[in-house]
């Protein structure tokens, strides 16, 4: 110390003094921005919340409801339980209209501890109800399903409770939801339910004549509706869903439309086929329309720098959002929308259909096939295998192939359906190869449509007239088409159409060709 400028110690106490002096008021001023930020709350009281709760005369209501349904129970026992409660004039306003039911009191009661500050965005709360409730923080704002918790008390020995100026009532799954705002979808999803074999709690209890195992069945039922997109019926706790899909009222004036356009023996939405909406109609609403998460009406806002707006649906796939959803329902496992304005795109019952050759085989091995059986009856004299071949250039790069021996003048009748159709007039277009056939007589619901022959191909150098004026058709390499009209389709359905053989005629190789089968109607079929 000897060594120091007293001077400078002097100069050196003073700093620390004040640096001190500093540390004390700061940390006082720290603390009471703590406290008054932090701390307003006491973070636990030694009391019994029964005992406050019958004490508070703005939840009297709430505390007779608990003792009518014999729910004083819950306070005997150590669980700690959270209660969002209605005022007596937020219950008043409920009673005036409908009862509040015992499920009402279970989804404002549970079994866990809400800490607001803990809280995040949104959080999925289960009730006693077994619904799970959307609690939600915008900044010092607390909500449920959307009502603002007004009051929350200390946590108490045995839990701790929110006011609330709203009766919250149980919200519906997605699956309840539709049950009762569009009954078509409804139907839909509880079509998908199927019987399947559950391999863990059957037994094996031996072996059939060709070596297959025999179980003791025990069978459970699954929607594969929920399998593919969303199990609407469940509720999980970080997993929702948004689905967008008209109300009953504009899907029905959407069909009605559709009717009008089809004429004919359609005039409302009670004659377009249950089959068809099955098939098509919802599958589309459905790829364009389910997402995971809730989706806000915001994310649905086409951006000002973009011409269209893309959202990744559930199944991962990128689609066009070409509507503006709108009426949002909050519901316990999603958001359902509505539409505002729906109409049925008319590329769904008036745009072309094709069919692909190829899909008459199955594959049995390596390049080997056979007739699909359900759904393809070949009579013939011989048997002729049928190939799917890689074709580049065809559709889907590959074709129906069944080559005949050279010069062969026996049978040969394939019988196969068309898709569903509704009832008009189509002209029907053939994808062939020029080199490959025969003499031909087609058959539509067994009407004879068109008689072809091949060699056509040869003496028109493979430039051919379609049936409807203003067509030809040219020659695709090898490949070239040719067409009819069917106007015999007296009812939506699959008509029976056959290929019958009647001779080889002067080509080059017997056989049959078909790349595909395309169905336009009549009013389509010049495009």
């Amino acid at each position: 110390m000897s060594g120091l400028n007293p001077f400078k110690l002097r100069t050196m106490r003073k700093i620390s003094g004040l640096a001190v002096i500093i540390f004390i008021i700061l940390f006082w001023s720290c603390s009471d921005y703590w406290d008054n930020h932090y701390n307003e709350i006491p973070e636990t009281v030694d009391q019994d919340v029964w005992e406050v709760m019958q004490s508070d005369p703005e939840i009297s209501t709430f505390v007779g409801l608990i003792r009518q349904f014999k729910y004083d129970s819950l306070f005997d026992t150590r669980i700690i339980h959270t209660f969002f409660i209605p005022t007596n004039e937020a219950i008043a306003n409920l009673q005036a209209s409908k009862a509040f039911t015992r499920d009402i009191l279970d989804y404002h009661i549970a079994m866990s501890f809400v800490q607001p500050a803990s809280i995040t965005g949104k959080r999925r709360l289960q009730t006693l109800a077994e619904k799970l409730a959307l609690i939600e923080r915008s900044g010092s704002k607390l909500t449920m399903d959307g009502i603002v918790l007004k009051f929350e008390s200390p946590l108490y020995r045995n839990g701790k409770f929110f006011k609330m100026d709203q009766v919250a009532v149980p919200r519906p799954n997605l699956y309840e939801f539709y049950v009762l705002n569009n009954p078509i979808l409804r139907g839909y999803i509880d079509s998908k339910d199927s019987i399947v074999l559950d391999r863990e709690k059957s037994r094996p209890i031996g072996f059939d004549d060709e070596g297959n195992t025999i179980y003791d069945t025990v069978a459970v039922v699954i929607n594969n509706f929920e399998m593919k997109y969303f199990p609407v019926k469940q509720e999980l706790r970080n997993i929702t869903a948004t689905i967008v899909f008209p109300q009953k009222e504009k899907y029905e004036n959407a069909l009605s439309i559709m009717a009008q356009n089809l004429g004919g023996s359609f005039q409302t939405h009670s004659d377009i086929p249950v089959e068809w909406q099955n098939e098509i109609l919802i599958p589309h609403l459905l790829k364009y329309g389910v997402f995971l998460n809730q989706l806000e009406e915001s994310e649905f806002v086409k951006p000002p720098h973009k011409d269209t707006l893309k959202l990744a649906n559930i199944m991962g796939d990128s689609v066009a959002i070409l509507y503006t959803p709108i009426n949002k329902t909050i519901c316990s496992n999603g958001y359902a929308y509505d539409y505002a304005d729906f109409v049925i795109p008319d590329s769904l019952y008036s745009g072309r259909q094709r069919q692909e050759g190829e899909s008459f085989v199955r594959e049995t091995g390596v390049n080997k096939y056979s007739w699909r059986q359900e759904s393809v009856k070949v009579v013939s004299d011989q048997s002729f295998a049928p190939l799917r071949q890689y074709i580049q250039g065809a559709s889907k790069d590959s074709i129906l192939n069944v080559g005949f021996i050279k010069g062969y003048s026996g049978r040969f009748n394939i019988d196969f359906k068309s898709p569903n159709l509704f009832p008009r007039k189509y002209r029907v277009v053939v994808r062939t190869h020029m080199d490959v056939g025969g003499l031909y007589d087609i058959y539509v619901n067994g009407e004879l449509v068109r008689s072809f022959n091949y060699y056509q191909y040869i003496t028109s150098r493979g430039i051919l007239n379609s049936v409807q004026t203003g067509i030809r058709f040219l020659p695709e390499g090898r490949f070239n088409r040719f067409d009819f009209w069917v106007e015999n389709i007296e009812e939506y359905g699959r008509a029976n159409v056959r290929f019958e053989y009647k001779g080889p005629a002067n080509v080059p190789s017997n056989g049959l060709v078909i790349d595909y089968i395309e169905y336009l109607p009549q009013k389509y079929s010049a495009k």
